[in-house]
């Protein structure tokens, strides 16, 4: 199965970035160049139409994710959506992180009235967190699932089982990159909330996201349904935003997600493997479970280097990141590696 003629952004670059920005479909750019016609034609029904329809979306992501509907909540990004988690713990809170996790969702912490305890990221980090929780009590960990800079993906076996010795503590999971990479089911994982952005993975453009939150979370923090759900929806959401995340999970089921995010796993290994081989060793590429972000350490004159052959890659912290998807192919890694062997200098 290929996607070339799908998304035309591959005809023009090799394209290794989603982990920065999802490429858009021609099918969800045709969509929403006919959705907003809806909007210039009808004008005030535009909106009434879209929060009929609001229902229907909390069930359509929650049927993908394995969330319940009533717990599942429309955001227009990940940043928004965690600080919509984050203002329902009580000031002095103490909460577990990771120093170097994600930027947008270190200041959410940083910028409330918590005892923040953070941590620096290691191949060990399960450990680290296991022995930090020993020494304290804390409200709550949050983490994202996959970290951004270089891939390493968070134990969800680790997770269950400090769930198991800690009943007390709320997980709160970072979904952007790991939902639409793997297959996700809420209910049975060890997150008491996880918030997602749509635009990378989900290949769902920009101005969407959702919450999932647990029975656990409720219980825990003495909130209702119905109040958060109106301190989500306090003022207008973003249209086309949501109705653009419906149908790109709604695309992803009729191309067969699961197929998908074997292709994906396939293609990521296979990268893994064929940057080994030529002594390019990506790191924390030994541990189990894989992400779909391969990331090596080196200077960022290589990331330019590549962009001058056509490879769109991106640069995070100290690695040279690259996140392969499913519209990619074999055929582009051979490229890639052909370059990095002939005329890339590390």
């Amino acid at each position: 199965m290929t996607f070339d003629n799908d998304f035309p952004a591959l005809k023009s670059s090799t394209y290794f970035n989603t982990a920065y920005v999802g490429l858009m479909s021609r099918s969800l750019y045709e969509f929403r160049s006919n959705f907003e016609k809806n909007y210039l034609l009808n004008a005030d029904q535009y909106k009434i139409d879209a929060y009929d329809r609001l229902d229907q979306t909390h069930a359509t992501i929650a049927a993908f994710i394995g969330s319940r509907k009533e717990q599942t909540y429309f955001v227009s990004n990940f940043s928004a959506g965690i600080r919509f988690v984050l203002d329902i713990f009580p000031k002095g809170s103490n909460v577990l992180y990771l120093k170097d996790d994600y930027h947008s969702l270190v200041e959410a912490l940083e910028e409330r009235d918590f005892n923040h305890f953070g941590l620096s990221i290691e191949d060990r980090i399960e450990e680290k967190i296991g022995q930090a929780l020993t020494q304290n009590k804390f409200h709550a960990l949050v983490i994202s699932i996959v970290q951004f800079t270089h891939g390493l993906k968070i134990d969800f076996d680790f997770l269950h089982h400090i769930k198991e010795k800690y009943p007390k503590l709320l997980i709160v999971g970072d979904a952007t990159q790991h939902i639409g990479t793997d297959l996700f089911d809420f209910e049975s994982s060890p997150f008491d909330a996880v918030v997602c952005s749509g635009y990378k993975w989900l290949l769902a453009g920009f101005g969407n996201g959702f919450i999932a939150l647990s029975d656990h979370f409720f219980a825990e923090t003495n909130l209702s349904r119905e109040d958060f759900y109106q301190k989500v929806f306090s003022g207008h959401f973003n249209i086309l935003g949501a109705a653009s995340l419906v149908f790109a999970l709604e695309y992803l089921k009729a191309n067969d997600f699961e197929k998908l995010v074997e292709k994906n796993k396939v293609l990521s290994q296979n990268l893994i493997s064929e940057l080994t081989n030529i002594g390019w060793i990506p790191e924390y590429h030994q541990r189990k479970p894989q992400s779909s972000i391969v990331s090596i350490s080196t200077d960022e004159a290589v990331l330019n280097q590549l962009q001058d052959q056509g490879i769109r890659a991106s640069y995070r912290g100290k690695y040279l990141r690259f996140s392969m998807h499913f519209y990619n192919s074999n055929e582009e890694i051979e490229k890639l590696i052909t370059l990095l062997k002939q005329s890339i200098t590390v």
